[in-house]
């Protein structure tokens, strides 16, 4: 009798340990990257952890510098079954438990195929393609809402938008598709590019849900049409959920929160620069409203990798295309890359190098012979100095020494610099350019020259939305919002 009434005094004492996230949402068995989940919660601080069920045990916990974090690394055995896992987290007298989801990959899905010179991608922003539900151009849990005449607000384009207008991109001869980034952002303004994640695992609810998403990707294979993800490892958005609590000091550069980013690609080759100037295009923000992320921390890189495996093995994705690369520490971001490619050895990253010399930008595709023996792991990179050539090049009104198709002559001229020409990604234009129309003044027939020359060069073509029918923007004085236009009729 004792015995249970002192049962029922403990039971009584038991509380619920608070838990707010679990990241990754799920794992798979037989993968190579192993797994560390990420807690979330209130005063974990001390908290012990343990798990049922067979072939899945805790390797190590790991105690945040914030006490509301934990990094569990798990252990999955190769005998480990597809199914749920019960965790149980203990800190005193409080007690939470979860289940967890291991689930069993695709078939071949680390030989999964990727996009290449054969393809033609198609860049389009979700927000301005086409508005498939009306119903979620404004959420009560999203910040900005819908404002279709302001051209720096959102404008209801959407995932079911996308779905519905496969069949054109089918027809147009589309192979790839390259939406911008479709995870949350959730900035008070000028959120509807994505750019600015508030939650990596989210899509953001006016563009759909998830599930959409993951729709979206296997209707566009039904047509032969590839999916890559946007992925931006470099920042975040301030209204990333994080922010309020970060898991540790250097999870994001808060002493450089005042100071931009300076921009400068070539600090980061040059061999005589100094350490501040390195560090000031590095570790600056890219923007007042995007924390730079610290991927050098091994647990944010960690977190990163896996946020981007788990959307290609949980969506089934061809691909990636990454943001903003070389403002990320360049070792980190290297080994993030090689990771990748270490589950998939097949898959094609392209990565964004912005600047107009070709032997910075081939600095960063990997296999370049480096002479500081940097390998970016990379396979592809955007032909920035390409695109600035045939821009420059085919709006030329002067056929001279250095205009005109010399222009890009002289620039192609350059590709003994790169190790593989044929992964380039080559274009006229993309989202954070000029249009190409403008460029060329509308003139038709200059228009159809730079269609002609994206569809016969070397590389991997990639389209921008519109500029197939030669788009402009409303007013070029006033930036980026008035060049992403709507979509005619969408």
């Amino acid at each position: 009798m004792a015995r249970k009434v002192k049962e029922k005094e403990e039971k009584a004492k038991t509380e619920v340990l608070p838990i707010h996230r679990i990241e990754p949402l799920s794992w798979w068995i037989g993968m190579k990257t192993p797994l560390q989940l990420m807690i979330y919660g209130k005063d974990l601080k001390g908290s012990k952890v343990t798990v049922k069920g067979k072939g899945v045990s805790i390797k190590k916990v790991h105690q945040a510098e914030s006490p509301n974090y934990l990094f569990i690394d798990i252990e999955i055995a190769s005998t480990a079954k597809a199914g749920e896992y019960i965790f149980e987290i203990k800190n005193n007298n409080r007690v939470a438990t979860f289940n967890y989801l291991l689930e069993k990959r695709r078939r071949g899905s680390a030989e999964r195929k990727s996009f290449s010179s054969e393809d033609l991608v198609y860049l389009l922003m979700p927000d301005r393609f086409a508005n498939g539900n009306p119903a979620n151009d404004s959420t009560p849990d999203t910040t900005e809402k819908a404002k279709r005449r302001d051209p720096f607000g959102r404008h209801g384009g959407d995932l079911q938008g996308i779905i519905d207008h496969l069949d054109y991109l089918k027809e147009l001869g589309v192979t790839t598709l390259w939406p911008t980034p479709p995870q949350l952002d959730n900035e008070k303004s000028q959120s509807y590019h994505g750019y600015a994640s508030g939650d990596y695992y989210r899509i953001d609810p006016r563009f759909g849900d998830n599930e959409l998403y993951r729709k979206m990707v296997e209707e566009a294979h039904k047509k032969d049409i590839k999916v890559i993800m946007d992925a931006v490892p470099n920042h975040c958005g301030t209204a990333h959920w994080w922010m309020k609590d970060l898991p540790f000091k250097d999870w994001v550069h808060m002493k450089t929160r005042t100071t931009a980013s300076n921009y400068r690609l070539a600090t980061i080759t040059d061999p005589n620069i100094s350490k501040l100037d390195r560090s000031n295009t590095v570790d600056g923000w890219f923007d007042q409203g995007m924390p730079d992320i610290g991927i050098e921390n091994p647990y944010t890189l960690q977190y990163l990798l896996q946020v981007y495996i788990w959307w290609i093995e949980w969506a089934n994705l061809d691909g990636l295309r990454v943001d903003t690369f070389p403002y990320n520490d360049k070792n980190a971001i290297a080994e993030w890359t090689r990771r990748i490619l270490e589950e998939y050895p097949n898959l094609n990253i392209v990565a964004e190098c912005w600047h107009s010399s070709a032997a910075i930008v081939s600095y960063w595709q990997g296999t370049t012979k480096n002479n500081d023996g940097y390998n970016s792991y990379l396979p592809s990179v955007m032909d920035f100095p390409l695109q600035e050539a045939l821009n420059e090049g085919i709006a030329a009104e002067k056929f001279e020494w250095n205009t005109g198709t010399n222009r890009i002559y002289e620039a192609m001229a350059l590709d003994f610099l790169y190790p593989n020409v044929k992964s380039l990604l080559i274009f006229l234009d993309n989202h954070d350019t000029e249009r190409f129309a403008d460029t060329v003044r509308g003139n038709i027939k200059r228009i159809k020259i730079g269609l002609t020359f994206l569809a016969t060069l070397r590389g991997i073509p990639q389209l921008y939305y519109g500029t197939e029918y030669g788009f402009r923007s409303t007013d070029m004085t006033k930036g980026h919002g008035t060049a992403r236009k709507d979509f005619p009729g969408g």
